[in-house]
């Protein structure tokens, strides 16, 4: 027992230090309202927060108008000239052309001698199956908050708080379109998916170096990494911002991801949303805003240069330029062959790198394997939250941490008693360095991560002082692969098992004088851990997912009960214990029988080619589909870019479609209506609408022409 003292001590401070870097990463405690009027406060922007998620607000609801009305009503309080923007905005999806009805809020103060405009811009429509306090109350009440403590400056500031962004981007799309070319516009777009952590910068304009190097001057807690913004470019996921990078403005985007079970759900509430990450969200509006509208705009459009940047502990932002990454590739692969050129004449060199090289690659393996097999037990767990996000998210990914760790250094305990030392690490390190050759080749965005611990593990064994290799990986290792966990939820097990694995591998040196007499001890412990943090995360428990839906068919006179999902013991009370399989809205379905009700019903007059249609109310949404081809498509005189089935949300009242059918072609309209049928049981507190699309919760009337 006379070994284990250091070792235990050795364990300890990476645990603790790993704890530590980890702690710096949670947001600012929230500011009081009692705060000075120059101060940003998370409780004055929770005033606005509670009147916009009231309730659930999708475009076309009667609660959106209340919001709409809300946020005029407090810009012009505040002093700004304000207007609403309305428009019919298209896209084709598919096959189907998508149409909005949208009602953007712009506000504007006058700069004293601009270079350009500064627009902060946030969307305040919610998903049809949540109230949208984070996505995107948060990011409305910060714009408003810090719109209050900002003065004038040299640029124009505008605040733009954008419609039906749920729906397709669609109102950032009808401000682009009618915008004024040529005058220099930075963007600070804010967003959310989820209810609380860190908020990260994610998304940059291209040509960003100027930019990158404003934001990491005017910051006050930079949470962002060239590597993350690489991988969002791969993913298929757009914002506001896209449409506004296609426009050719310069732009920022900023977004909290932590509690993915919120976002788009009943979750997502007021007393749901993290105050922390909204005072974090807008103390950082206020800091860029105030650089921003003092600076000259002009020298931070796209096309200056690219940066590499990652902030440490979220306390500050390192930056240099992308032209730099392949001469400190060059470097990295120089110091690797430096090293292995002094440890040359070490007994048994040979061997042991070689030994490095296979035991590395069997350990990203094994942390694969071992993150495979955790996602499988946590498979139920996912399946039951929204988003496929377990409640117990993140006392799966520490399980997943400790485990995968667990594996490595048991895999590697009898070659570290028994191998060359530094053999052994130059082996593990030549997998880093084949990773920052990649990167630099592939993706130089990702560069930095492989690069610094690497360079220090090469210092640290040239001078045999193995500690020296801990610190830039401590400061990146840990935040990255908590962050990539955050943002990938717990999709990807085995990837986060493998990087886990991969994390270790600069640390062998240390890890050679951590095991004590009994090696299996600290496996044994860190996977001991691990089994009790995936236990205590298969206690989180949550409300279910239900879905349910009224449809009707006003010619025939007859009725359903829709799940888009297998009935629940709520729904089961409407849908019966054997509901039949069937198609709504492209979507998979189970439908039952139910009695017809008096529900209001679209009216439909055909002359000629023109096909008119007045809605009896207002609705959330109208869909029109066809057994044949349509040609010669238009709405109010306005061309249709498909011939296929659309979908408006947000329709108005009355409308003319004009179009050509095959004679005897069936159209089907379908109106979509809020709420279910008056005296529908409602769900108990286990359950949740489930956000999918088409809505939930809604009543459909159907009528149908013979062309």
């Amino acid at each position: 027992m006379r070994s284990l003292p250091r070792p235990l001590g050795i364990w300890l401070i990476l645990v603790l230090a790993t704890a530590s870097v980890l702690w710096l990463q949670t947001p600012p405690a929230p500011i009081p309202a009692s705060a000075p009027a120059e101060v940003f406060s998370a409780e004055r922007a929770m005033l606005h927060v509670r009147a916009i998620a009231r309730a659930p607000h999708p475009l076309g609801s009667a609660e959106h108008d209340q919001v709409r009305d809300h946020l005029v009503a407090a810009l012009q309080q505040l002093g700004f000239t304000t207007r609403i923007q309305k428009d019919v905005v298209h896209e084709v999806q598919g096959r189907r052309v998508v149409l909005a009805t949208v009602e953007n809020v712009i506000a504007e103060r006058p700069g004293t001698n601009p270079t350009g405009t500064l627009l902060l811009t946030a969307h305040y429509d919610s998903h049809g199956s949540g109230p949208g306090a984070a996505d995107d109350g948060a990011g409305v009440a910060a714009l408003l908050e810090a719109a209050r403590a900002l003065g004038a400056g040299r640029n124009t500031l505008r605040i733009l708080i954008t419609d039906a962004e749920e729906v397709g981007l669609m109102g950032a799309r009808a401000y682009a379109e009618n915008l004024e070319k040529g005058t220099p516009t930075l963007v600070l777009n804010l967003e959310a998916r989820g209810g609380g952590g860190p908020v990260f910068m994610f998304e940059t304009s291209d040509g960003n170096l100027p930019l990158i190097r404003a934001f990491a001057a005017a910051a006050p807690s930079p949470h962002a990494s060239s590597l993350t913004y690489a991988l969002y470019k791969l993913l298929p996921n757009d914002t506001d911002l896209t449409v506004f990078k296609k426009a050719g403005m310069a732009g920022l985007n900023f977004a909290f991801v932590d509690r993915w079970s919120h976002y788009h759900t009943a979750l997502d509430t007021p007393e749901g949303l993290d105050l922390r990450s909204l005072q974090q969200e807008g103390a950082t509006v206020l800091a860029l805003g105030r650089h921003f509208l003092s600076a000259d705009l002009t020298t931070l459009m796209p096309g200056k240069g690219e940066a590499i940047y990652f902030d440490l502990l979220g306390r500050i932002l390192l930056w240099y330029p992308a032209t730099l990454v392949s001469p400190l590739t060059l470097l990295a692969l120089a110091a690797f062959g430096a090293v292995l050129w002094r440890c040359r004449r070490d007994a048994g060199l040979v061997k042991s790198f070689f030994l490095g090289l296979a035991l590395s690659l069997g350990t990203l393996v094994l942390g694969a394997l071992v993150g495979w097999g955790l996602g499988l037990l946590a498979n139920p767990f996912r399946q039951a939250a929204p988003n496929h996000d377990p409640y117990g998210a993140r006392w799966f990914e520490v399980a997943l941490a400790l485990l995968a760790l667990a594996a490595a250094v048991l895999a590697w305990s009898r070659a570290l008693r028994r191998a060359e030392g530094r053999g052994l690490a130059l082996g593990a390190l030549a997998w880093w360095l084949a990773a920052l050759v990649a990167a630099t080749a592939l993706l130089p965005a990702s560069s930095y991560f492989f690069l610094w611990p690497l360079l220090f593990a090469l210092e640290a064994l040239w001078w045999e002082r193995p500690w020296e290799a801990t610190l830039p990986l401590l400061l990146l290792f840990p935040p990255l692969w908590h962050n990539l966990a955050l943002l990938l939820g717990f999709s990807l097990p085995p990837f986060l098992g493998a990087l886990a694995a991969f994390g270790l591998l600069p640390l062998l040196p240390l890890l050679r004088r951590a095991l004590p007499t009994r090696t299996w001890l600290p496996p044994a412990l860190l996977a001991s851990l691990g089994v009790l943090c995936f236990a205590v995360g298969t206690r989180q428990m949550g409300p279910r997912l239900s879905t349910l839906a009224f449809v009707q068919d006003a010619d025939a006179g007859t009725a359903q009960w829709v799940s888009f999902q297998k009935p629940d013991a709520w729904s089961r009370t409407l849908l019966g214990s054997t509901p039949t399989p069937t198609r709504l809205g492209g979507r998979n379905a189970f439908a039952s029988p139910a009695q017809a009700l008096r529900l209001p019903v679209p009216e439909l007059r055909r002359t000629g080619r023109e096909l008119r249609i007045t809605l009896p109310q207002r609705a959330l949404a109208v869909s029109l589909t066809s057994d044949a081809p349509l040609t010669t498509y238009s709405l109010d005189g306005r061309p249709l870019p498909t011939t296929g089935p659309f979908l408006w949300f947000a329709p108005a009242e009355t409308f003319t479609l004009t179009l050509d059918a095959t004679p005897g072609a069936r159209l089907s309209l379908e109106m979509i209506l809020p709420g279910l049928p008056a005296g529908t049981a409602s769900r108990p507190a286990n359950l949740m609408p489930a956000p999918v699309d088409p809505y939930t919760d809604v009543q459909i009337v159907r009528r149908t022409l013979i062309w």
